[in-house]
């Protein structure tokens, strides 16, 4: 039972079919059937269940699936602390929201690429919520993510303190005044999206209807044309082109939300992750602790 065993039985698993499986590992089909029908013979169990649907796994194949994915994190894990020992640079996985990642991270990431030139940086932006789960599944190293997270297998460290502001059409100064308070929102997970909601709630000017945009360029044109209003960190909607094309208004009583590096507890963040920290702490606010 080897590595690249487990990763096609994994991969047949997670696709449901050997051609799909062949493609995915660049590899002929025929190879998949073979690694499979050995790994099937070397443990004395049927794997997979097989039919015009697909190949779906067995009882015994769930329980291999389980293994399986828990070996190959360890194994991932343990070549990047190899490689940081021998200081061969190696992958950082990064996981941001979508408006860290415009406001916020592009000096830090040049920054990042100049000090540690040798490091493979990976991007994904997505909600929190998306995030998070990427994070457990060890499919990111880090993730910067909107709010308080509180989970047994993560530490969450305050990194910024965003501003939230009311975003308006121009020449819009009270959101009463808009003839339909729509509401342009993240897909649900987004921590701005449930702040948004809450805040308008807690205003009484709940929304006649919420509508989902995918990108921040989205919700902000949909604003600018007079469609509606959304509710964003200052640092995002004050910047250029932004600025010019809404009206911002700070909140009642003010209103921000901190922003946090989340890593898991139990694997090691190795030079890279530590070396992204190190920036963080020297180019971002100082975080206030919670009340």
């Amino acid at each position: 039972m080897d590595r690249r065993s487990l990763q096609t039985f994994r991969t047949v698993a997670e696709t449901g079919s050997v051609s799909a499986a062949a493609g995915r590992l660049h590899c002929v089909q025929s190879a998949v059937t073979a690694r499979i029908r050995r790994l099937e013979e070397e443990i004395g169990v049927m794997l997979f269940r097989r039919s015009r649907r697909g190949m779906r796994p067995t009882p015994a194949g769930e329980v291999l699936l389980d293994y399986a994915v828990r070996v190959l994190r360890l194994l991932d894990s343990a070549e990047r602390a190899m490689r940081d020992l021998t200081g061969s640079g190696g992958l950082l996985r990064l996981g941001t929201m979508e408006t860290t990642l415009a406001a916020r991270l592009p000096p830090l990431l040049a920054a990042f690429r100049r000090r540690h030139p040798e490091v493979r940086l990976r991007l994904s932006s997505g909600p929190t919520d998306d995030l998070l789960r990427a994070l457990l599944a060890d499919e990111l190293d880090a993730v910067l993510v909107g709010g308080q997270v509180q989970h047994p297998e993560l530490l969450a460290e305050p990194v910024f303190v965003e501003e939230m502001v009311l975003v308006m059409p121009p020449g819009v100064c009270d959101p009463a005044a808009l003839e339909e308070r729509l509401l342009f929102v993240f897909r649900r997970g987004c921590a701005y999206r449930a702040y948004a909601e809450q805040w308008l709630r807690r205003s009484g000017l709940a929304p006649v209807e919420i509508t989902e945009l995918g990108t921040l360029e989205g919700i902000l044109g949909c604003v600018a044309a007079g469609l509606g209003l959304t509710l964003l960190p200052r640092s995002v909607a004050a910047r250029p082109p932004y600025r010019d094309h809404v009206t911002l208004r700070s909140l009642a009583g003010g209103g921000s939300l901190v922003t946090v590096l989340c890593r898991h507890r139990e694997r090691p963040g190795g030079r890279a992750l530590e070396g992204f920290r190190d920036l963080l702490r020297g180019g971002s606010q100082p975080v206030p602790p919670p009340p």
